[in-house]
């Protein structure tokens, strides 16, 4: 299976590598200082100077507050997704690369197909990311030609006036706008990374599954079927250490994300609720709504089908020809469904898991948040 991950993720860890959130094979102390520097200079300025603004600004209006906390609660979150990448990236790389040196023989075309349906499926993700994220951010730094007078897309806090002279005013924008393409596309690329690495874990499942099932198909001599079981074991146990090292990696990852989507779900739908016409800003919401929700609902998604995947492991051991092993490979057979009735389960910040039950959760409380804020419109 070589270069399964690269033909899956060229497009994302080219991105990544231009971010400086993946490092080359050996990360050098010069590419963690320019990694800093990028998320000090891009990253964090936008959310920080919003915050500020919001927390010093006295004459409030509520609809631009709504409007920016939409925005700055997706924007916050950055900072925490981000930082793993830099601070672990050596351990994140061997992590996104574990599949690249996962030596398991596909025996029958349709298990070739299901690798290839990986990488198809991790493309057309990650494609679909790219131009949501490109139409989503574009249309939000347009926002100010809609506007009357002269705005930024964001409102942020200044030691200076920037509407005062036409020059400092382009140079903040693009400033802002610069930081939130360089978040936007970063980010964007990670979320198809993340869920498809769930999805090649899934494949390997499955992969493992058929070969369970169809053992007698290799090979009738007993020492060669029990060899067989063992390959099949130390398949399962390596798709194991994969799914237990991508949960310690990506966690904290999810969870940031999970969490800022509860207030942009709620703030977003409090905005869309007052939108009276069908216009420019309407699209935009909407948008920028469906990106959020197709970020959540793909990690759910993918940590679904692998619980699933991993959950009905015992299943495809009893649906072969045990009865005709011999007694070493039937204890063999039988340890290895012992073992898969822990499914594997992957959590968002060791709280939440990655489920569509997770994803209903999600909603239900950002429901709640819009609740909340309209009573106080």
């Amino acid at each position: 299976m070589l270069n399964i991950i690269r033909k899956s993720f060229r497009t994302n860890l080219f991105i990544m590598r231009l971010g400086h959130v993946y490092p080359p094979q050996k990360q050098t102390t010069l590419f963690t200082i320019r990694a800093y520097l990028l998320q000090i200079l891009f990253v964090v300025p936008v959310p920080v100077l919003g915050i500020v603004y919001l927390l010093t600004e006295k004459n409030l209006n509520v609809d631009r507050v709504n409007y920016n906390a939409a925005f700055l609660a997706q924007a916050t979150c950055v900072i925490p997704k981000l930082f793993p990448f830099i601070r672990r990236g050596s351990r994140i790389r061997e992590c996104i690369l574990y599949f690249e040196s996962f030596c398991v023989s596909l025996t029958k075309q349709h298990q070739k197909n299901i690798i290839d349906e990986c990488i198809k499926v991790c493309r057309r993700n990650t494609l679909i990311f790219l131009v949501s994220v490109a139409g989503g951010v574009s249309s939000w730094a347009m926002n100010p030609i809609f506007w009357d007078g002269r705005n930024l897309p964001v409102d942020l806090w200044l030691p200076f006036n920037p509407y005062e002279n036409w020059f400092v005013y382009w140079c903040v924008y693009v400033f802002a706008a610069a930081g939130v393409y360089f978040s936007a596309f970063v980010t964007g690329v990670i979320d198809p990374l993340i869920a498809g690495l769930a999805y090649h874990a899934t494949g390997q499942i499955k992969i493992l599954k058929d070969n369970l099932e169809h053992l007698p198909e290799f090979d009738n001599d007993n020492v060669l079927m029990y060899e067989r079981i063992k390959q099949c074991v130390e398949h399962h146990n390596a798709t194991l250490s994969f799914v237990k090292e991508f949960e310690e990696c990506f966690s904290p990852v999810v969870f940031s994300q999970f969490a800022a989507s509860v207030f942009v779900i709620g703030f977003c739908c409090l905005q869309l609720s007052k939108v009276t016409s069908v216009g420019f800003y309407f699209v935009q919401l909407v948008m920028y709504f469906i990106v959020i929700l197709a970020q959540l609902y793909f990690y759910c998604y993918y940590g679904s089908t692998l619980f699933e995947e991993s959950n009905s492991l015992s299943n495809a051991i009893y649906m072969g020809q045990w009865y005709d092993y011999d007694m070493k490979s039937k204890k063999a057979l039988f340890i290895l469904m012992e073992r898969s009735k822990d499914p594997m389960i992957v959590t968002a910040g060791k709280i939440l898991e990655l489920s569509i039950v997770t994803f209903a959760t999600i909603l239900r409380r950002s429901y709640s948040l819009l609740a909340l804020l309209n009573n106080y419109q």
